[in-house]
Protein backbone atom coordinates (compact mmCIF):
# COMPACT_ATOMS: atom_id res chain seq x y z
CA UNK A 1 0.00 0.00 0.00
CA UNK A 2 1.33 3.40 -0.95
CA UNK A 3 1.49 6.30 1.40
CA UNK A 4 -1.02 8.38 -0.58
CA UNK A 5 -3.69 5.77 0.17
CA UNK A 6 -3.91 7.28 3.66
CA UNK A 7 -5.55 10.64 4.14
CA UNK A 8 -4.34 13.26 6.57
CA UNK A 9 -7.11 15.72 7.40
CA UNK A 10 -6.61 19.30 8.46
CA UNK A 11 -8.11 20.12 11.85
CA UNK A 12 -9.92 22.91 10.02
CA UNK A 13 -11.75 20.47 7.73
CA UNK A 14 -15.42 21.38 7.39
CA UNK A 15 -17.58 19.39 9.82
CA UNK A 16 -20.42 17.09 8.85
CA UNK A 17 -23.64 19.06 8.36
CA UNK A 18 -25.46 17.43 11.29
CA UNK A 19 -23.00 15.52 13.50
CA UNK A 20 -24.07 13.63 16.59
CA UNK A 21 -21.45 15.50 18.65
CA UNK A 22 -19.80 18.84 18.01
CA UNK A 23 -17.50 21.08 20.00
CA UNK A 24 -16.40 24.59 19.01
CA UNK A 25 -13.53 26.45 20.68
CA UNK A 26 -13.70 24.16 23.71
CA UNK A 27 -11.30 24.96 26.53
CA UNK A 28 -10.80 23.93 30.15
CA UNK A 29 -8.85 25.64 32.91
CA UNK A 30 -8.33 24.21 36.41
CA UNK A 31 -7.20 26.18 39.50
CA UNK A 32 -3.80 25.06 40.78
CA UNK A 33 -2.83 26.75 44.05
CA UNK A 34 -2.41 30.46 43.34
CA UNK A 35 -2.58 30.07 39.58
CA UNK A 36 -4.49 28.27 36.85
CA UNK A 37 -3.51 25.49 34.48
CA UNK A 38 -4.89 25.34 30.95
CA UNK A 39 -5.70 21.68 30.24
CA UNK A 40 -7.60 22.05 26.96
CA UNK A 41 -7.50 24.80 24.35
CA UNK A 42 -9.58 25.41 21.22
CA UNK A 43 -10.92 21.87 20.77
CA UNK A 44 -12.99 21.76 17.58
CA UNK A 45 -14.34 18.35 16.70
CA UNK A 46 -17.34 16.61 15.22
CA UNK A 47 -18.39 12.98 15.47
CA UNK A 48 -21.02 11.51 13.17
CA UNK A 49 -23.58 8.87 14.08
CA UNK A 50 -22.17 5.35 13.83
CA UNK A 51 -18.53 6.44 13.81
CA UNK A 52 -15.80 4.89 15.90
CA UNK A 53 -13.38 7.70 16.68
CA UNK A 54 -10.16 7.24 18.65
CA UNK A 55 -8.55 10.09 20.57
CA UNK A 56 -4.84 9.32 20.61
CA UNK A 57 -2.36 11.17 22.77
CA UNK A 58 0.25 11.01 25.54
CA UNK A 59 -0.50 11.10 29.25
CA UNK A 60 -1.35 14.60 30.42
CA UNK A 61 -2.76 15.89 27.12
CA UNK A 62 -6.32 16.20 28.46
CA UNK A 63 -7.91 13.14 26.83
CA UNK A 64 -9.79 12.11 29.98
CA UNK A 65 -10.81 15.70 30.72
CA UNK A 66 -12.27 15.99 27.22
CA UNK A 67 -14.18 12.74 27.66
CA UNK A 68 -15.58 13.91 31.02
CA UNK A 69 -16.80 17.12 29.37
CA UNK A 70 -18.54 15.08 26.66
CA UNK A 71 -20.07 12.88 29.39
CA UNK A 72 -21.33 15.98 31.19
CA UNK A 73 -19.36 15.32 34.38
CA UNK A 74 -17.53 18.63 34.18
CA UNK A 75 -18.24 21.86 32.33
CA UNK A 76 -15.89 23.58 29.88
CA UNK A 77 -14.33 26.92 30.76
CA UNK A 78 -14.83 28.24 27.24
CA UNK A 79 -16.45 27.29 23.95
CA UNK A 80 -19.44 25.03 23.51
CA UNK A 81 -20.24 21.35 23.10
CA UNK A 82 -23.53 19.86 21.91
CA UNK A 83 -25.28 16.72 20.73
CA UNK A 84 -27.54 17.19 17.70
CA UNK A 85 -27.39 20.93 18.33
CA UNK A 86 -28.45 20.69 22.00
CA UNK A 87 -25.84 21.93 24.54
CA UNK A 88 -24.54 19.31 26.97
CA UNK A 89 -25.43 20.52 30.45
CA UNK A 90 -24.88 17.36 32.52
CA UNK A 91 -24.75 13.56 32.47
CA UNK A 92 -27.38 11.59 30.58
CA UNK A 93 -28.26 8.01 29.69
CA UNK A 94 -27.68 8.83 26.02
CA UNK A 95 -23.95 9.26 26.83
CA UNK A 96 -22.39 6.41 28.80
CA UNK A 97 -18.75 5.99 29.80
CA UNK A 98 -16.50 2.99 30.46
CA UNK A 99 -13.30 3.63 32.44
CA UNK A 100 -10.09 1.62 32.71
CA UNK A 101 -11.21 0.48 36.16
CA UNK A 102 -14.33 -1.65 35.83
CA UNK A 103 -16.08 0.10 38.79
CA UNK A 104 -18.49 -2.79 39.33
CA UNK A 105 -20.51 -3.11 42.51
CA UNK A 106 -18.70 -5.95 44.31
CA UNK A 107 -21.79 -7.06 46.27
CA UNK A 108 -23.91 -7.49 43.12
CA UNK A 109 -23.76 -10.44 40.75
CA UNK A 110 -22.77 -10.06 37.09
CA UNK A 111 -26.40 -9.93 35.97
CA UNK A 112 -27.34 -7.54 38.78
CA UNK A 113 -24.51 -5.20 37.78
CA UNK A 114 -25.68 -5.22 34.16
CA UNK A 115 -29.29 -4.59 35.20
CA UNK A 116 -28.49 -1.79 37.65
CA UNK A 117 -29.10 1.19 35.33
CA UNK A 118 -32.38 -0.26 34.05
CA UNK A 119 -34.14 -0.43 37.41
CA UNK A 120 -37.10 1.91 37.60
CA UNK A 121 -37.00 2.56 33.87
CA UNK A 122 -38.58 -0.63 32.49
CA UNK A 123 -40.41 -3.64 33.98
CA UNK A 124 -38.66 -6.69 35.44
CA UNK A 125 -39.55 -8.92 32.50
CA UNK A 126 -37.95 -6.53 30.01
CA UNK A 127 -34.91 -6.12 32.28
CA UNK A 128 -34.38 -9.88 32.34
CA UNK A 129 -34.72 -10.04 28.56
CA UNK A 130 -32.21 -7.24 27.95
CA UNK A 131 -29.71 -8.57 30.49
CA UNK A 132 -29.91 -12.02 28.90
CA UNK A 133 -29.24 -10.50 25.48
CA UNK A 134 -26.09 -8.72 26.64
CA UNK A 135 -24.83 -11.67 28.65
CA UNK A 136 -24.93 -13.52 25.34
CA UNK A 137 -23.45 -10.73 23.20
CA UNK A 138 -20.51 -10.18 25.57
CA UNK A 139 -19.73 -13.87 26.06
CA UNK A 140 -20.89 -13.95 29.68
CA UNK A 141 -23.55 -16.64 29.44
CA UNK A 142 -23.24 -18.94 32.43
CA UNK A 143 -21.58 -16.27 34.58
CA UNK A 144 -24.66 -14.21 35.46
CA UNK A 145 -24.75 -15.34 39.11
CA UNK A 146 -21.02 -14.86 39.73
CA UNK A 147 -19.71 -11.99 41.84
CA UNK A 148 -17.03 -9.67 40.38
CA UNK A 149 -14.45 -11.19 42.74
CA UNK A 150 -15.05 -14.58 41.12
CA UNK A 151 -14.25 -13.59 37.52
CA UNK A 152 -11.14 -12.41 35.65
CA UNK A 153 -10.17 -8.84 34.79
CA UNK A 154 -11.13 -9.34 31.17
CA UNK A 155 -14.54 -10.66 32.18
CA UNK A 156 -15.06 -7.71 34.52
CA UNK A 157 -14.53 -5.38 31.57
CA UNK A 158 -17.09 -7.40 29.61
CA UNK A 159 -19.54 -6.77 32.43
CA UNK A 160 -18.67 -3.06 32.48
CA UNK A 161 -19.25 -2.90 28.73
CA UNK A 162 -22.54 -4.83 28.94
CA UNK A 163 -23.72 -2.57 31.78
CA UNK A 164 -23.59 0.53 29.56
CA UNK A 165 -24.64 -1.07 26.27
CA UNK A 166 -27.82 -2.42 27.87
CA UNK A 167 -28.89 1.22 28.29
CA UNK A 168 -28.75 1.68 24.50
CA UNK A 169 -26.76 4.93 24.59
CA UNK A 170 -26.40 7.11 21.50
CA UNK A 171 -22.77 7.74 22.39
CA UNK A 172 -20.40 5.29 24.09
CA UNK A 173 -17.36 6.92 25.71
CA UNK A 174 -14.37 4.71 26.55
CA UNK A 175 -11.39 5.94 28.57
CA UNK A 176 -8.51 3.51 27.94
CA UNK A 177 -10.83 0.66 29.00
CA UNK A 178 -8.41 -2.14 28.12
CA UNK A 179 -5.22 -0.51 29.40
CA UNK A 180 -4.90 -2.65 32.54
CA UNK A 181 -5.48 -5.99 30.79
CA UNK A 182 -2.86 -8.48 29.68
CA UNK A 183 -2.02 -8.56 25.96
CA UNK A 184 -4.27 -11.52 25.11
CA UNK A 185 -7.27 -10.19 27.03
CA UNK A 186 -6.76 -6.76 25.48
CA UNK A 187 -6.89 -8.16 21.94
CA UNK A 188 -9.96 -10.21 22.81
CA UNK A 189 -11.73 -7.10 24.14
CA UNK A 190 -10.78 -5.05 21.08
CA UNK A 191 -12.29 -7.73 18.82
CA UNK A 192 -15.39 -7.98 21.02
CA UNK A 193 -15.88 -4.21 20.93
CA UNK A 194 -15.70 -4.20 17.13
CA UNK A 195 -18.18 -7.07 16.80
CA UNK A 196 -20.63 -5.28 19.13
CA UNK A 197 -20.16 -1.99 17.29
CA UNK A 198 -20.78 -3.63 13.93
CA UNK A 199 -23.98 -5.26 15.24
CA UNK A 200 -25.38 -2.42 17.35
CA UNK A 201 -23.92 0.57 15.46
CA UNK A 202 -23.35 2.73 18.49
CA UNK A 203 -21.25 5.83 18.08
CA UNK A 204 -18.00 5.40 20.02
CA UNK A 205 -15.29 7.77 21.21
CA UNK A 206 -12.36 5.68 22.40
CA UNK A 207 -9.43 7.23 24.28
CA UNK A 208 -6.04 5.52 24.02
CA UNK A 209 -2.32 6.25 24.06
CA UNK A 210 -1.54 3.19 21.92
CA UNK A 211 -1.05 3.71 18.17
CA UNK A 212 -1.69 0.05 17.33
CA UNK A 213 -4.98 0.04 19.23
CA UNK A 214 -6.14 3.23 17.50
CA UNK A 215 -5.22 1.91 14.05
CA UNK A 216 -7.02 -1.38 14.71
CA UNK A 217 -10.25 0.19 15.99
CA UNK A 218 -10.86 3.60 14.48
CA UNK A 219 -12.62 5.10 11.50
CA UNK A 220 -10.84 8.35 12.35
CA UNK A 221 -8.01 9.18 14.74
CA UNK A 222 -7.80 12.54 16.52
CA UNK A 223 -4.20 13.05 17.63
CA UNK A 224 -3.78 15.33 20.63
CA UNK A 225 -0.82 17.39 21.75
CA UNK A 226 -0.30 18.72 25.28
CA UNK A 227 0.54 21.87 27.23
CA UNK A 228 -2.25 22.76 26.67
CA UNK A 229 -4.22 19.85 25.18
CA UNK A 230 -5.21 20.49 21.59
CA UNK A 231 -5.98 18.51 18.44
CA UNK A 232 -2.73 18.23 16.51
CA UNK A 233 -4.10 16.42 13.46
CA UNK A 234 -6.90 14.17 12.28
CA UNK A 235 -6.31 11.01 10.26
CA UNK A 236 -8.83 9.00 8.28
CA UNK A 237 -8.16 5.27 8.69
CA UNK A 238 -8.66 3.75 5.25
CA UNK A 239 -7.72 0.20 6.26
CA UNK A 240 -10.41 -2.28 5.26
CA UNK A 241 -12.29 -4.22 7.92
CA UNK A 242 -11.79 -6.77 9.38
CA UNK A 243 -8.23 -5.65 10.11
CA UNK A 244 -5.31 -7.93 10.91
CA UNK A 245 -2.40 -6.46 12.82
CA UNK A 246 0.15 -8.83 11.27
CA UNK A 247 -0.44 -7.71 7.66
CA UNK A 248 1.92 -5.49 5.66
CA UNK A 249 -0.96 -3.07 5.06
CA UNK A 250 -1.48 -2.60 8.80
CA UNK A 251 2.24 -2.16 9.52
CA UNK A 252 2.50 0.37 6.69
CA UNK A 253 -0.34 2.41 8.18
CA UNK A 254 1.17 2.12 11.65
CA UNK A 255 4.48 3.56 10.40
CA UNK A 256 2.64 6.26 8.46
CA UNK A 257 0.75 7.33 11.58
CA UNK A 258 3.81 7.10 13.82
CA UNK A 259 5.83 9.25 11.43
CA UNK A 260 3.09 11.89 11.22
CA UNK A 261 2.96 12.08 15.01
CA UNK A 262 6.74 12.35 15.10
CA UNK A 263 7.56 9.41 17.34
CA UNK A 264 10.19 6.71 17.35
CA UNK A 265 9.36 3.03 16.80
CA UNK A 266 7.65 2.54 20.17
CA UNK A 267 4.11 1.13 19.78
CA UNK A 268 2.61 3.64 22.21
CA UNK A 269 2.95 7.36 22.82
Amino acid sequence: MKEHDFRLISVKKKAHRDPLLRSVGLGKIFPMGNHFIKVLENINLSVNSGELVCILGPSGCGKTTLLKIVAGFIKPSSGRIETHGVPISGPGFERCIVFQEDALFPWLTVEENIAFGLKGRINKREIKKRVGKFLYLTGLEGFGRYLPSEISGGMKQRVALARVLVLDPKLLLMDEPFGSLDAQSREEMQSLLLSLWEELRHTIIFVTHDITEAAFLADRILVMDKYPGSIKLIVDVSLKRPRRKETNEFHHFYRYLRDRIGLNSSPSL
